[in-house]
């Protein structure tokens, strides 16, 4: 009897340390789950308060072309951060990725009105594509994707 006693201590022991291991394993990946939910729901709000709208864009030379770009949502986007946009433009079905220049071919920003490096809500930005060769009369086209992948596009004829 002193023996079944021992047998059944040894047995609750191991069922306990059993339990307690498979427990900690639960509560370690119920930690992974809610990290990779925090994120997943910071990335999600930063997209919601993330919203721009093309307000015009006109050539104002034979190799120049000029968008205003408003923020319309409550994000604050970083100058580092609007470097990081995409820009898509060129002829109507023939437009191309365009890369961000301080000089010479590409594109490059200044923002309108603002205090800091900051595109703040209600801030417009003033985009400037300069092309390598003229641009030939016709529809153009113009998108501006956020680092974070919100997007607006224009078309606009560039002539009569």
């Amino acid at each position: 009897m002193a023996q079944s006693v021992v047998s059944d201590g040894i047995i609750l022991v191991a069922v306990v340390i059993a339990a307690a291991t498979i427990s900690q394993v639960f509560l370690s990946s119920i930690g992974g789950l809610q990290q990779g939910s925090i994120a997943m729901s910071e990335k999600l709000s930063d997209k919601m308060e993330t919203e721009i709208t093309v307000l015009k864009a006109v050539n104002t030379s034979d190799t120049t072309v000029k968008v205003w770009i408003k923020n319309t949502g409550t994000n604050i986007i970083p100058s580092a951060y609007i470097m990081e946009g995409d820009v898509l433009f060129g002829e109507y079905g023939n437009f191309a990725y365009q890369t961000y220049s301080e000089s010479g071919a590409g594109w490059t920003f200044t923002i309108l009105g603002g205090s800091d490096n900051n595109w703040q809500g209600s801030e417009t930005i003033e985009l400037t594509i300069t092309s390598a060769s003229a641009f030939s009369e016709g529809d153009y086209y113009f998108s501006y994707i956020t680092h974070n992948g919100i997007k607006d596009e224009v078309i606009f004829t560039i002539g009569d």
